[in-house]
């Protein structure tokens, strides 16, 4: 009986923390798809979603589109199922299962907390807070989002079953439970990259658990014969199952040309110097966003490789460096009861210090899981000294308690409204203090597409000039950037190139010359030669080979073709894309012009 009363307020917890969460996010079922991946990565494949058939959604995914160039398995099969229940194009199925992994996540942390530490007051606090921070609307709100809040969730799953295993009381459930957490380290990683540090999760809760629990004193000793027979050793086929997704993972994204350009190499000099740079600046931003949110942004422009430290940035880094190792020497020493939340903060964040260049050094999606680190630190910390005070004081930290919930679910709310379509989400972002050239660029698109579907000149022509106007800002803010030639493919490089295509897609909407539309593609080809503007081009050659006189047209084909033919290779990673730049190789070119035969057989060769 006596412990019934607990178990039973631990479950109200469970349920007043996932309802709260569910309508927390219940107005993000009403949100649109965006213009920022939602189109390309989901969009664009209906047949891995298809909403008539859940079993031919699982076929293309596992068969006949395998593997694709992003080959997250199990987001696709969360996404396959949405299509099936809810439509392919309906973005309420997407949302609503961001929305229950997340809370889902927010339960499961509750309860990974409270077993692991017996206290309800620190599972109760962080779980609590992990459902009102601002860092994670993007993650949530954003269809996109799936990957982080899915992987998350088999974390969650892996660290309660290891928790599981520790309280079995015969060997047959150990190793049942033992058995699960290594499958829920690969379902996570299949979920996400980013999970590659799940089987480092495991080896320091089993190391540092009983500090966790009490039944050590925080700063007994450690005996590390003894933690790596008992943490390290057991995790060992852990790191093996993820290891071989990894270079499984790896070498379909370097061959399908995701990886591998971008830059320099994982041990280069330079390169390491920027990420010993870069890593904590972005650590404290992380610690800034979790703490004191502000301005909130989908692709934060700073830390850059093409924007130099200033000399306040490298002393502000080294400081960052310096206070993060001696409290990370401090709680290894004193406190093993929080070193095992700032040691699994820094795993989680390991696999996004851009090691391996990917451009971008920190997002609100990086740290979702993360950040219950940092609040479990700040919690116990708050509690004990909240047991150790005076009234008074205690009062002061209540109060200091709340107007932190307070803060969290005010801004984490005014923030979900930012995603509630493309043209709220990319206002925000081109507005915010310092503007990306991506959002600036996303937000004369979205008026040039707008234009485009106008019906009424006048409405066309504003719009349009809007799109303009917009064009003309994101030249004004790459000028304010800064940017000097570094040895990285950038996004800015890429969103440059971006403004030149869309003056040269509003030329096409205003019928201007092709002479003005050829020169704009051409001007985005140079920055940055893309599947976009590689197909522009060769559209608009071909337009121009049409009122051309004989001797000219002949010319003006091969040039159309040489566009074409890159655009075929930029459509090579993805066989859905290759299938139709195959059907219109055949119907534009091999139909109509005899003399390009030659050359049409060998882009038909490229493989």
């Amino acid at each position: 009986m006596k412990a019934a009363g607990p178990e039973r307020r631990a479950a109200h917890c469970c349920a007043l923390l996932g309802l709260g969460s569910l309508l927390f996010y219940a107005r993000t079922l009403g949100f649109d798809f965006v213009d920022f991946d939602d189109l390309t990565v989901l969009l664009a494949h209906p047949n891995l979603y298809d909403e008539q058939s859940l079993l031919g959604s699982l076929y293309e995914i596992f068969i006949a589109y395998f593997p694709r160039e992003e080959p997250l398995i199990l987001r696709d099969v969360s996404w396959a199922l949405d299509a099936r229940l809810f439509g392919f194009d309906n973005p309420f199925g997407y949302h609503l299962g961001n929305v229950v992994f997340n809370s889902a996540n927010v339960v499961l942390l509750f309860i990974f907390l409270r077993r692991c530490t017996g206290r309800l007051s620190i599972a109760l606090w962080v779980a609590g807070l992990f459902a009102l921070l601002p860092v994670h609307v993007e993650p949530v709100s954003w269809v996109m989002g799936r990957k982080d809040v899915l992987s998350a969730f088999f974390v969650l799953l892996a660290l309660l079953a290891q928790t599981s295993e520790f309280r079995a009381s015969d060997a047959s459930r150990r190793r049942t439970f033992y058995l699960l957490s290594l499958l829920l380290t690969g379902l996570a990683v299949l979920a996400k990259m980013g999970a590659i540090s799940c089987f480092v999760l495991l080896a320091l809760h089993r190391a540092l658990h009983p500090y966790l629990d009490g039944r050590r004193a925080p700063d007994a000793p450690l005996d590390p014969l003894a933690t790596l027979r008992s943490a390290v050793l057991p995790v060992v086929p852990h790191a093996a199952l993820t290891a071989g997704i990894v270079v499984w993972y790896g070498r379909i994204v370097s061959e399908a040309g995701v990886t591998g350009w971008r830059g320099l190499g994982a041990l280069d000099p330079e390169h390491l110097a920027n990420v010993a740079a870069f890593a904590p600046l972005s650590i404290g931003q992380y610690l800034k966003q979790i703490f004191w949110s502000s301005q909130h942004s989908l692709y934060y422009r700073w830390p850059h490789v093409e924007i130099p430290l200033s000399t306040l940035e490298i002393v502000t880094a080294l400081l960052i460096t310096v206070s993060l190792c001696a409290a990370t020497v401090y709680c290894c020493l004193k406190r093993r009861d929080l070193a095992f939340y700032l040691l699994a903060f820094y795993a989680c964040l390991l696999p996004y210090l851009n090691v391996v260049y990917v451009g971008i050094w920190r997002a609100d999606r990086y740290v979702y899981l993360a950040a219950f680190c940092l609040l479990a630190i700040g919690v116990s910390l708050a509690l004990q000294l909240h047991a150790r005070v005076g009234r008074v004081s205690r009062y002061a930290i209540a109060g200091l308690a709340m107007a932190m919930v307070v803060n969290f679910a005010v801004k984490a709310w005014h923030q979900q409204a930012v995603w509630s379509n493309n043209e709220s989400l990319w206002k925000y972002e081109a507005y915010r203090e310092e503007p990306s050239l991506l959002s600036i660029q996303a937000l004369a698109k979205h008026w040039m597409q707008e234009a485009g579907k106008a019906t009424e000149p006048d409405r066309r022509q504003a719009l349009a000039e809007t799109s303009r106007s917009e064009i003309a800002r994101g030249f004004e803010r790459e000028a304010a950037l800064g940017r000097v030639r570094a040895p990285y493919a950038t996004s800015e490089q890429l969103q440059l190139s971006n403004l030149h295509y869309l003056l040269g897609r509003l030329d096409m909407l205003e019928t201007a010359p092709l002479e003005s539309q050829i020169r704009h593609f051409e001007a985005s080809h140079e920055i940055a030669p893309s599947r976009a503007n590689t197909l522009m081009l060769a559209g608009a050659y071909f337009d121009l080979a049409a009122t051309a006189s004989a001797p000219e047209q002949q010319a003006l084909v091969h040039r159309s073709l040489d566009f074409f033919a890159e655009h075929v290779q930029f459509s090579k990673p993805d066989p859905v894309l290759y299938a139709k730049s195959m059907a219109l190789l055949s119907q534009n070119y091999e139909a109509h012009f005899p003399f390009l035969h030659e050359r049409i057989d060998q882009i038909k060769g490229i493989q």
